[in-house]
């Protein structure tokens, strides 16, 4: 298994991923699963492994401290940081001496609206289909998609640490949860193994 190398990425989503303490009003989620496709395969993939320039076209707006703090100082260091949408979403990508890496992940508490919904029921799925495609057919999905189950995928390689591999969990949702907002994406590879 990819414990080891993966002990950081899993340690962090969980805990980001944690139900929020917000007292604020319910928000409606509005689906917007292509988005969600879109910023994990056409954005973090295509960085990860083409070096193609993330978030085109997206509103990227400038960091806050409270963003910044999100992040742990190798990712906050190591390239661009900036808001996606609006204070609630955090994107950062870049290159250290571990990975190159792609990263989203939502700041609370915001009042902002949730701009990454998805239909909870058959999600991970419909996520699998996508990853098998992109060379990402190993996974591990321990439960239903929900902020209490780390679910990741991963590119067989020897070690199960160095190749391609992605987190992808929901942070918030509406009451009954049939709707979610896929606020934590983090998708890696080793800096010795992206494709030429």
């Amino acid at each position: 298994m990819q414990r080891s190398k993966w002990a950081g990425l899993t340690l962090l989503g969980s805990i980001l991923a944690s139900p929020s303490v917000s007292a604020s009003e319910p928000q409606a989620i509005e689906d917007n699963e292509p988005t969600v496709m879109r910023i994990i395969f056409d954005d973090c993939l295509s960085f990860v492994y083409k070096d193609v320039a993330p978030f085109e076209g997206l509103t990227l707006l400038p960091i806050t401290a409270k963003g910044k703090d999100m992040l742990r100082a190798r990712y906050a260091e190591s390239g661009p940081v900036y808001h996606l949408f609006s204070d609630r979403y955090v994107v950062a990508w870049g290159e250290d001496s571990e990975d190159r890496y792609c990263i989203l992940l939502t700041s609370r508490p915001s009042d902002r609206p949730m701009m990454l919904g998805v239909e909870r029921a058959g999600f991970p799925e419909r996520l699998s289909k996508r990853a098998d495609a992109a060379g990402m057919t190993k996974n591990d999905m321990p439960g239903p998609f929900s902020p209490l189950h780390t679910m990741s995928w991963r590119a067989p390689d020897e070690d199960g640490r160095s190749g391609l591999r992605m987190v992808v969990m929901p942070t918030d949702g509406v009451e009954d949860q049939k709707m979610v907002d896929a606020g934590l994406i983090v998708v890696a590879a080793g800096v010795n193994s992206k494709e030429d």
